[in-house]
């Protein structure tokens, strides 16, 4: 019989191994960011440079307009987290307590809208958006997610909504609470980890995102990050430069468009661990 000691070592042995293997595309990554001429052009390739260099990454700020792109991002990163979830609390926190004809129905269409393609949808919109003279501006990135939050993001937050206790409303409105303190001071705070779920799903599809902007963004000014690392690499790959930048350059703005992501996950995980307790304690 095996010992819980040898266990625990493979164990923790297969989940290192798990690790690296995962992590190596990001080490490649950094690692390349930091390597020379001399080493990028090096058969074979090698993992971590010989003489670590930062030029880099003080060079891509005048190759092209970085703070540009990551203000854009950051501009649609923000109205869209904020706006895409309250407006999904604000849909699933009716759907879930309040009571009117049809309710049933709406959101099964509500749900419906999370089968069709994206492909089916996008000359539609994008006719709209071109009617309303949104193109090269923000807009279009911003205003789906501000004004509906997503089917998916309604469906989780009304999941939460409803395993709240009606006890609650009922005391609240024996105490005078109106509709909007009911939702804003009692049901939001409960629901806190569908709410940090939902914004950091927000985040990530909106700063990963290349379909959108690659659509309705033509103007250098107007490009988003996902953008702009697209407009970085002009030339197909060949060696050690991509166009008329070097490997390095181009590694070294992604390596910067990856940390906020990064970030983000470690700061939300002690966020979502605690929530689920949280929420866990509630259903019981």
């Amino acid at each position: 019989m095996r010992s819980p000691v040898k266990s625990s070592l493979v164990l923790y042995a297969l989940l290192l191994v798990s690790a690296v293997v995962f992590l190596f595309p990001l080490i490649w990554m950094v690692a390349r960011s930091f390597m020379g001429l001399d080493d990028l052009y090096k058969v074979p390739p090698v993992v971590f440079p010989t003489q670590f260099t930062a030029e880099a990454y003080s060079e891509i700020w005048t190759i092209k307009p970085f703070l540009s792109y990551i203000g854009n991002t950051g501009i649609v990163v923000f109205f869209s987290v904020v706006g895409g979830t309250l407006s999904a609390a604000f849909c699933a926190f009716g759907f879930a307590r309040l009571r009117f004809p049809y309710r049933n129905l709406i959101f099964g269409i509500v749900l419906a809208t999370m089968m069709l393609p994206g492909a089916v949808t996008m000359i539609p919109v994008y006719v709209l958006f071109s009617k309303l003279n949104w193109t090269n501006t923000l807009l279009p990135l911003i205003v789906p997610t501000f004004f509906g939050g997503g089917a998916f993001n309604i469906f989780l937050l009304r999941q939460f909504f409803a395993t709240l206790p009606h006890d609650f409303d009922e005391a609240a409105k024996i105490d005078g609470a109106n509709l909007w303190n009911i939702f804003w001071r009692i049901s939001m705070p409960l629901c806190r980890p569908g709410l940090t779920v939902v914004a950091i799903g927000v985040f990530m599809s909106t700063w990963n995102d290349f379909m959108g902007p690659l659509i309705y963004l033509s103007k250098e000014k107007s490009f988003t990050l996902a953008l702009g690392l697209y407009a970085l690499s002009p030339g197909e790959a060949g060696g050690a430069t991509i166009g008329s930048i070097t490997t390095a350059q181009l590694m070294a703005a992604c390596s910067l468009a990856v940390v906020p992501v990064i970030l983000v996950f470690f700061f939300a995980q002690k966020k979502l661990i605690s929530g689920t307790v949280v929420s866990t304690g509630i259903k019981g």
